[in-house]
Formats: C-alpha cells, structure tokens, sequence
C-alpha cells in the first residue's frame, strides 16, 4: 500500500499533457524527471524539426532532393590541335565569305564602270552631233533671215565666199599653232631628259667625294636653299613696292 501511494504520488507529478510526449520511464528517486523545457536545435521548447512540413522539400523519383548548387560554370574546354584546327577552319571560312562578298562588289563595280564608260563616250558623240546640228541651224537661220529681207542671192554667195576664205586662213593658223605646240613639247621633253642626265651626274660626283668634301657640299647646298628663299621674299616685297609705286 505504501509503494502504490509513492506510486500514484510520482505519477501526478510527472504527468505529461493529452497531446504531448508520452514518458518514457520512471525517474530516479533521486532526482526529478526534466520537463519539455526548451532545448538546443529546438523552436520555443518545440522538439526540432516541429512546424516543418514536408512539401517545402522537393521530392524526386529518387527520393528527397538536396539543397540546389549554384550552376555550373563553363565546361573545360582542352586547347589542343583539334581546337585550334576548329578555330582556323571558322576563321578561314569567314575569310572566303568576306573574298566572295568583295569580289561580287568588284564585278558590279566594274560593270557599273564599263556602263560608265560607254555613257560617257556616248554623250561625247552626242555633244559633238549637238554642235554640228546648232552650226547648221545657225546657218538655216541666216539663211532665213536673208529671205525674209529679200536679199539679192549674190550678196549670200559673196558673204558666203568672204566666210569660209576667212575659216580657211584661221584652220591654217590653228594647224601651224598646233605643230608650233608640238615642237615646244618636244623640246620641252629633251630639256627634261638633259636635266635629269645632269642631276644624275652631279649625283656620281658627290659620290666620289671624300667626306670633308661630302660636308663641305652639303653645307654649300643649305646655304644656297637658304639664299633662294631670302631671294624669293625679297623678290615678292619688291614687287608689293613696285604695286604701290604704280597705286
């Protein structure tokens, strides 16, 4: 009867609530049995994992999945012969497309050149059939001019006659200006070869100078460049005198 009593005693103290945790054994006489006070790793005295439901996990075929990694960076990629081969294989075709694109924009320019040309030799002839044409209209209209006036016949063949004497004596003058031009050109060309035959020579000379004399030259030649520009400042302050003077 007394260890029933102890018994009942210990019972109402250490009873748990209808919901809680059922005891799992007897306490010590020497001590008391813990309460649901709150523990590490537990919410409020909570036991740990309460109030965490099961569908904030993912669930997959293989079971519960872990927490995510972040992703993942590039692959490796090997700088090996096949790579660099890949590479240049990209960058030759690059190439082959950007050869075809400008040789495609080469013929169409040299079409567009050719067509050019011919318009242009077209309106040449064009331009040279249009001055012809207003010579003879020019002449329809004199000749028009003269009917309306009621001039004698003769005076337009006399006009006529004074006209191409005198286009004749001015085509002479041109052809002996034109072979005048010819002349001076040439002469002008075996100036130009004299002159070059000239500086060449002058050339050999310094060349087999010594090099005092190569300095001395060098030098002779900066003052003479240096004498010419003060001539042609002087030359040009003269004529601006000689301008008032006339003023």
């Amino acid at each position: 009867v007394e260890f029933e009593a102890i018994f009942a005693e210990h019972a109402s103290i250490t009873s748990y609530p209808a919901m809680g945790r059922p005891p799992t054994g007897l306490a010590m006489s020497s001590g008391a049995v813990p309460g649901t006070a709150a523990r590490p790793g537990s919410r409020g005295g909570q036991a740990l994992g309460a109030g965490v439901r099961v569908a904030d996990r993912p669930v997959t075929q293989q079971g519960l999945a872990g927490i995510k990694t972040g992703a993942r960076g590039p692959d490796r990629v090997v700088y090996d012969k096949t790579y660099y081969l890949g590479q240049l294989r990209a960058k030759t075709g690059e190439l082959n497309a950007e050869i075809g694109k400008l040789s495609r924009e080469i013929d169409q320019l040299t079409a567009e050149n050719s067509t050019y040309l011919t318009y242009e030799k077209r309106a040449e002839t064009l331009a040279g059939e249009l001055k012809d044409l207003q010579s003879q209209l020019a002449d329809y209209n004199t000749l028009l001019d003269k009917a309306n006036t009621n001039t004698d016949i003769a005076e337009v063949v006399s006009e006529y006659s004074s006209m191409k004497a005198q286009n004749d004596r001015e085509e002479s003058s041109l052809d002996v200006f034109f072979a005048e031009k010819q002349e001076k050109e040439r002469q002008l060309r075996d100036l130009e070869q004299e002159i070059e035959r000239e500086r060449e020579a002058g050339d050999n000379l310094v060349d087999n100078l010594g090099p005092e004399e190569k300095a001395r030259y060098a030098e002779l030649k900066a003052m003479n460049r240096r004498l010419q520009e003060e001539s042609d400042g002087k030359q040009q302050e003269l004529d601006q005198l000689s301008a008032k003077t006339k003023a």
